[in-house]
């Protein structure tokens, strides 16, 4: 029985589109899936603007909501808001193409498509002052309808996930970092809110980063 109790786990993707076309899920973006999309599709803001969701929340959320998000939410026109892939009206994936049943853009796919079915947590049981482990398991929607995980289906090799998982998390830290600096400058009024602003706030970080990479 394929399940969390375990140190081994089974997995191959089918390319069912199962996790593409969930009406339910919603895939998270961090400043280097943006960037990743943008640069590997060659689009400009405005191109990018019109394949990003802002999913915009009802109510601002507290600080102790902001500690259980995966990430952290930005000040926008219309008020704090997630950014996620674009869905269709039928509920699935802006990039996934239902004549071939694939993604469109498979190499670029976000950091939480490239992890699923699996999610990560981190173990601090050694102290806090050692670093902390990488730990592995199926997400619950992930052992609810994913046919690629099963009792025939190929162990994975475990150290390649955990590497994933601690890229995610340092790249999950860094939008942290990231979003946190728009929302400060919202605060202080150093600019107006927006999603235009936003991109092109992303934009200019990139541009520094390349431009001191180069140095």
């Amino acid at each position: 029985m394929t399940n969390n109790n375990s140190e081994t786990f089974r997995f191959t993707c089918t390319r069912c589109g199962e996790c593409c076309t969930d009406s339910n899920t919603i895939v998270n973006l961090t400043y280097f899936d943006i960037i990743r999309i943008k640069e590997g599709l060659k689009l400009n803001d405005d191109e990018l603007i019109r394949i990003l969701g802002f999913y915009v929340y009802d109510k601002e959320p507290s600080e102790e909501d902001v500690k259980k998000m995966v990430i952290s939410p930005i000040k926008t026109e219309k008020g704090f808001a997630y950014m996620a892939l674009l869905k269709r009206n039928d509920g699935s994936c802006y990039f996934y193409d239902n004549e071939k049943q694939n993604c469109r853009i498979y190499g670029l796919r976000p950091m939480f498509c490239r992890t699923f079915p699996f999610s990560f947590k981190l173990d601090f049981e050694e102290g806090p002052d050692k670093e902390p482990k990488v730990r592995l398991q199926y997400t619950k929607k992930g052992l609810e309808y994913c046919p690629g995980i099963s009792e025939s289906s190929p162990f994975i090799n475990k150290e390649e996930w955990l590497d994933l998982g601690k890229k995610t998390f340092e790249e999950l830290n860094e939008t942290y970092y990231i979003n946190q600096k728009w929302n400060d400058a919202i605060k202080d009024d150093r600019i107006k809110p927006s999603v235009k602003a936003f991109i092109v706030f992303l934009s200019k970080i990139r541009s520094q980063r390349k431009k001191k990479k180069k140095e």
